[in-house]
């Protein structure tokens, strides 16, 4: 049985949100975890003058991928409160408990793209029976194709980056 079935779900989830809110605060960056089940991220990240939202995901070795169950709605959300410049998400793979944690981390719009994707192009292979996939599934899942994004911190200290407030002189 798998660590999720057991009920350890939330251990796990919390402990991705701690392990990415560490790794921000070890590299500059101001971090504090949301309240439980705010809507649309769990880590606000800033610099003290700009912030990014960051959505954490986290598997176990017990999982290949990571999974999303999208919404009902006609257009099948897997994000909540989606924005296109300060919205991130970090994976964490957990792994064993001798090794130390990956991270991939990617724009959010650019993970729902790729979720779609990767969704649309299983629908459209017939399954091994040869049956159509059950077009009311509501799982998408992301795996390896992650890879490029492994330890890819930059993206969100460079959406942090500022450049420094302009001082108006006396009378400007």
């Amino acid at each position: 049985m798998g660590k999720i079935k057991e009920g350890k779900g939330p251990i796990i989830g919390n402990a991705g949100e701690y392990l990415v809110a560490g790794e921000l605060l070890k590299r500059g960056v101001i971090a504090a975890l949301t309240p439980r089940n705010s809507p649309g991220f769990d880590v606000l990240a800033t610099n003290g003058i700009k912030s990014v939202n960051i959505r954490v995901k986290t598997k176990t070795t017990a999982a290949n991928t990571w999974v999303w169950i999208c919404k009902k709605d006609e257009k099948r959300t897997l994000f909540k409160n989606l924005s296109s410049e300060s919205d991130f998400t970090v994976l964490v793979d957990l792994r064993d408990q001798q090794s130390p944690p990956e991270y991939y981390v990617l724009p959010t719009v650019e993970l729902d793209r790729r979720l779609r994707k990767l969704f649309d192009d299983w629908f459209k292979t017939p399954s091994k029976g040869s049956k159509p996939h059950n077009p009311s599934n509501r799982m998408y899942r992301i795996g390896s194709s992650v890879k490029e994004c492994k330890g890819a911190w930059s993206l969100i200290l460079n959406a942090l980056e500022t450049t420094s407030p302009r001082i108006l002189s006396p009378g400007a």
